[in-house]
């Protein structure tokens, strides 16, 4: 009988010990918007130190971006080049004033397949399973949203696309099943295959009748 309730105080000081130190990393966190204004594509590595890099929660870049800077901000919400989960706490990013640019180096890489920037193109799965992003705001400058861009973001709630947008690729939304808010504007003429494939509940905002679910 001892034995049995000894066991049973060291899992329940085990427990208690992990919600403290868990308590503990979350007061850590940066939750005010950390604003960063990029002169040059591919800098924002060394905009922000190693140390701060998984506690910064609200984000918003103004400037040039390329795959270099996308990387950094995949690592930061969540998931890494292959789609691994890291321990990033990134959860709203704001994009408006920032420019998708060509170069720098691979965002994603997936059975073999490397993934680079493009002019104002929000390339495949540039997002896909970043697991902190809860909202995002895409840049005034994107004419085109690839495929599985915010594919498995399972936490994402709300996403904001600019008039600019025409075109969205397959998959875009697939398994987004936190996802309650989109606005799609009247410019985008093209909506690919399955891009809310996945069961969401969307309560507001605007969606095409031709959408495909």
């Amino acid at each position: 009988m001892k034995l049995t309730f000894n066991k049973q105080f060291m899992v329940l000081m085990f427990l208690l010990l992990n919600c403290f130190a868990s308590y503990g990393a979350n007061e850590d966190l940066i939750t005010k918007q950390i604003t960063i204004k990029l002169t040059e594509a591919g800098t924002l590595p060394n905009k922000i130190a190693s140390s701060k890099k998984n506690l910064v929660t609200n984000l918003k870049i103004i400037g040039e971006i390329n795959g270099t800077d996308l990387l950094f901000i995949r690592e930061m919400a969540g998931s890494d080049v292959k789609g691994n989960s890291t321990s990033g706490n990134l959860s709203v990013l704001d994009l408006s004033e920032a420019r998708f640019v060509a170069g720098g180096d691979y965002y994603y890489c997936y059975s073999g397949h490397y993934y680079y920037t493009s002019n104002d193109i929000i390339g495949a799965s540039v997002f896909s399973d970043c697991r902190s992003l809860t909202s995002v705001i895409i840049p005034s400058s994107v004419t085109e949203i690839g495929w599985g861009v915010f594919k498995y973001c399972r936490s994402l709630t709300s996403v904001n696309i600019p008039s600019s947008v025409t075109t969205i690729g397959g998959s875009a939304f697939s398994g987004c099943h936190s996802l309650t808010s989109i606005n799609i504007p009247s410019s985008v003429t093209e909506i690919r295959e399955y891009t809310f494939q996945g069961y969401m509940y969307i309560t507001s905002g605007f969606l095409p009748f031709f959408l495909s679910f």
